[in-house]
This record gives C-alpha cells, structure tokens and sequence, in this order.
C-alpha cells in the first residue's frame, strides 16, 4: 500500500470484530515499527502483547473496575481537559460535536465501548524505562505513530487508549512488567467492525492553523 494511503486509511478504530489478529502479524507490526528515530538510536521502548486468554482475563478485570466505578490510575498523569490550553481544547470539543453528529445515538456506544476495550483481539502495550528522560517520550509517540501505520497497512485497526492502561496494576500483573518501566501507552488492534463506530473518523484542523513558513 503507498504510504499517502496508509495514512488516509488510518484513524481509531473503537470497534473491533471477534476475528483474531495472527501472531505473525503482530510481529511485522512491532517489526516494522522499530524503524522509528529515537536519541541516538537508544530505542528506549519496549512491546508487551496481550492475546487470546490473557487478553480475555486483562478485558474481564477492567469491565468489572469501570462497573464498580474504580478511579483509573495510569503511570502517566491525566490532565482534566479544563487544564490544557485553549487551542486543544477547542479541538476536543469539536471532537465531541462530530461524535453527536456522525452517531447520533450511538454517541452511549462510543462511551461504552472504552468499557470492553473495544473488543480488541490484541492491545500492545508499550513501556519505557522509569529513568526516561523527556526526550524518550518524544521517541515513545513516534514508534506508537508508526505501530499503528504498520497495523494500518496491513489492513488492521487500531487505536492508542488511556482506556487500555487505565488499571497498570492489572496489566503489570498479567504481562509480567516490572516497577522499573513506565507502562505507557496501550494501543487495542484488530479487524474493523462492520459498525458506524469502527468507522467514525474525526476531520483535523486545516494545516494553516498548525503551519508557519518563513523564507
């Protein structure tokens, strides 16, 4: 697929159908992935994959929390979106605006699917060290950029969640990751549902709005 395709095909996918996402598959993903630049090619990442039971146990433990109204605790902090600035603030309203217009009732579906996980077939988790300096965040979003444009190459769905490491505790525990890394970031893959929801794709901002040329 040429690359200006895979990035116009690309966007979150909140539903997933039950099809399972091979291993292979998910190695040429995280394989393709490690061509990302990070500071001086320290690759400071690393790649925990849920699959199968150890998924279906990560998805029952995290649906049973968000029932009993369990307050997320994810290694990064969380800013309310009152806390950031105006400029993204006003994006994510617009988000919500989109929602309600493209999904009408389905807007409780969006909600809700964050509760199952979106029905994942598999959620790479994505750690880096504890001692990680701010420029290996910086490397962290640009090897999650390109996980999810190698899944969306090969015509797989994704989408990067706070949702998927709401509960660490419970990730750490069922993919054996120690207290010296940062559980990052998760992002669900799989197969898109046939589903108004798996196909809701937020518009962006014009690139005037985010570009400044001097010459």
């Amino acid at each position: 697929m040429e690359f200006s395709q895979v990035v116009a095909n690309r966007h979150s996918v909140r539903d997933f159908s039950d099809q399972p996402v091979s291993q292979e598959d998910l190695v040429d993903v995280v394989r393709t992935a490690q061509r990302a630049p990070s500071w001086v090619n320290s690759q400071p990442w690393r790649v925990y994959a849920a699959t199968g039971a150890t998924l279906a146990g990560i998805k029952k433990r995290h649906a049973a929390d968000v029932a009993a109204g369990r307050k997320g605790n994810a290694d990064l902090p969380v800013k309310p979106r009152t806390e950031w600035s105006a400029t993204t603030q006003e994006n994510m309203a617009a988000l919500g605006e989109q929602i309600g217009a493209q999904l009408g009732e389905g807007v409780q579906e969006f909600q809700a699917s964050q509760g199952r996980l979106f029905n994942a077939q598999a959620v790479l988790y994505v750690t880096i060290p504890v001692e990680s300096t701010p420029w290996s965040f910086h490397d962290l979003g640009a090897f999650s950029a390109m996980l999810v444009l190698a899944a969306a190459d090969k015509g797989l769905g994704a989408i990067n969640a706070c949702a998927l490491v709401m509960y660490p505790d419970e990730v750490r525990e069922a993919m054996g990751i120690g207290a010296d890394e940062i559980v990052a970031v998760g992002i669900a893959l799989g197969h898109p549902a046939d589903s108004a929801l798996a196909a809701f794709a937020p518009d962006r901002v014009d690139v005037n709005e985010i570009l400044t040329i001097k010459d």
